[in-house]
């Protein structure tokens, strides 16, 4: 399966699908952009040019101001291959 390197979380369903035809394989672990800049020693300038894995999904419950009603919304996200990200922090 496909885990985020910080959380631990597993991804699935339609994330494991766009993650596999992205190209990786199982065992892989990702990060978000938020995470990566508080790991030690990365900036988002360290980011800079790193490319992106995926841009991934999940579904949140808001209410509807107007109504009061709960809906569920999808909200996206970008992920980072772990290693390209380690590597970049351990870059001089």
């Amino acid at each position: 399966m496909f885990y985020n390197e910080v959380s631990g979380h597993e991804y699935q369903g339609i994330n494991v699908v766009t993650l596999m035809s992205e190209g990786f394989e199982e065992g892989d672990t990702f990060i978000t952009f938020k995470q990566a800049i508080k790991l030690p020693g990365m900036s988002g300038k360290k980011m800079k040019g790193l490319k992106k894995a995926a841009t991934l999904m999940i579904i949140k419950e808001r209410e509807d101001k107007e109504t009061g009603e709960k809906k569920r919304v999808p909200s996206y996200f970008s992920v980072f291959d772990f290693k390209q990200v380690k590597q970049r922090m351990e870059a001089v």
